[in-house]
């Protein structure tokens, strides 16, 4: 499978592990504009809002639970230290050039940062291989230590060893965790509400952890299909696709039409019913980022407010007309 391991920021500076073993001898390398959702923990990265180019190739690792499509319609999932780059606050520190590439016994490298609760936590790992030397640093924002953790491990262990530091900060610190007396009440339905800035955070967070979509569709009071549509929104699962009921065959009869004929929508909008090009879903995808109406889109690339509605919605389209058409679908 292929998966992003490296990005260059628009400044130049390359994050990520690039000496990442490939399956293939060739990476691919494609443009990613990174949106995230506006008031996720993730809008606050240094490299939202970049145009970031990103190496990707069929690579021996685990992927991210997290997906990016890329400016060209590809969509990648990333690995974990990507992800962690980009959702961090505070990002990483820059690898200035590409390394010259890597032998089987060459030295690797890895920093990676991120701010919580006040602090700036560090991970450094240097070694070869069959061993990495791995520091924990704890500090403030102005370098004060706080505490650190330092030891040298086998790569082969450090799934291991993230499991039992994960069950270590749990609830109960890897107690059992008590059965709640009564069940939780569940929230009102919120069907046909718009989705709050909160809520989208939430079930970023929430799905992370459950992936039964009927038991979030209880808990955020929303049905299965508004779930499916916000997680393709924010990148973590693809795009839903909705079953059509069947019917029983019914004697042919030739269609009646009711509305106006392809010639006469084009008096009025010169392109309706015709393909659609690259360029013209580009211009589409820039001018909804700029607020635009579909009204304005409409008169500007001739055609009609509902097909302007649904090619934003096909192409994943970002700003205020994209979510109006996704709302008014679901």
């Amino acid at each position: 499978m292929a998966i992003i391991y490296a990005f260059q920021d628009a400044s130049g500076n390359w994050h990520g592990d690039l000496d990442t073993p490939l399956l293939e001898t060739t990476p691919g390398c494609g443009h990613l504009t990174y949106r995230p959702v506006p008031g996720s923990p993730e809008a606050a990265s240094p490299f939202a809002g970049q145009t970031l180019k990103v190496l990707y190739g069929a690579a021996d690792i685990d992927p991210a639970a997290v997906t990016y499509q890329l400016d060209n319609g590809g969509r990648f999932s990333a690995s974990w230290q990507v992800y962690a780059l980009l959702a961090a606050p505070t990002g990483s520190q820059a690898t200035s050039e590409i390394p010259p590439p890597s032998t089987p016994h060459a030295e690797r490298r890895m920093d990676i940062s991120l701010t919580h609760s006040g602090h700036r936590y560090l991970l450094t790992a240097n070694g070869h291989d069959s061993e990495l030397t791995i520091t924990l640093t704890a500090a403030t924002h102005d370098g004060e230590v706080h505490g650190e953790l330092h030891g040298t491990i086998d790569p082969a262990h450090l799934p291991g060893l993230a499991s039992l530091l994960q069950a270590a900060t749990g609830p109960s610190a890897g107690q059992p965790e008590p059965a709640p007396s009564s069940p939780a009440p569940l929230p009102a339905p919120r069907r046909g509400t718009e989705w709050s800035s909160d809520e989208r955070t939430r079930l970023f967070n929430r799905y992370r952890h459950e992936r039964d979509l009927s038991q979030l569709a209880k808990e955020f009071g929303r049905s299965v299909l508004a779930l499916e549509y916000q997680l393709f929104q924010l990148g973590l699962a693809p795009r839903p696709t909705t079953p059509q009921p069947s019917t029983p065959t019914a004697p042919h009869t030739p269609p009646t039409r009711t509305g106006p004929t392809h010639d006469e929508l084009r008096k009025t909008h010169h392109r309706s019913h015709t393909p659609w090009t690259d360029e013209e879903e580009q211009q589409l995808a820039e001018r909804c980022a700029r607020n635009a109406t579909a009204e304005e889109m409409s008169e500007e690339l001739g055609r009609t407010v509902g097909a302007i509605e649904s090619r934003l919605r096909m192409i994943g389209a970002q700003g205020p007309a994209a979510d109006k058409a996704r709302m008014q679908e679901l």
